[in-house]
């Protein structure tokens, strides 16, 4: 997926993106696509705060991502 991280940078054109950005993103769009699925579902039924939850899930999968693709 992510080729070997010798720098704390991804090069994408002239441009250099920080890996923290990439893994953030990606925390964010696997969080979101999760809140979706379990509004399907009608799961979020019992969740107090869905905002709070969807950043709570935005965090958790960028910090778990960031374990797995570290540099």
């Amino acid at each position: 997926m992510l080729p070997s991280l010798h720098n704390a940078e991804i090069a994408i054109g002239d441009f250099l993106f920080p890996w923290g950005m990439i893994i953030s993103a990606l925390g964010f769009l696997l969080a979101f696509f999760v809140v979706q699925l379990l509004e399907r579902l009608g799961l979020t039924r019992g969740i107090w705060h869905l905002p709070l939850f969807f950043v709570a899930l935005s965090v958790l999968f960028g910090c778990l991502l960031g374990l797995i693709f570290a540099p």
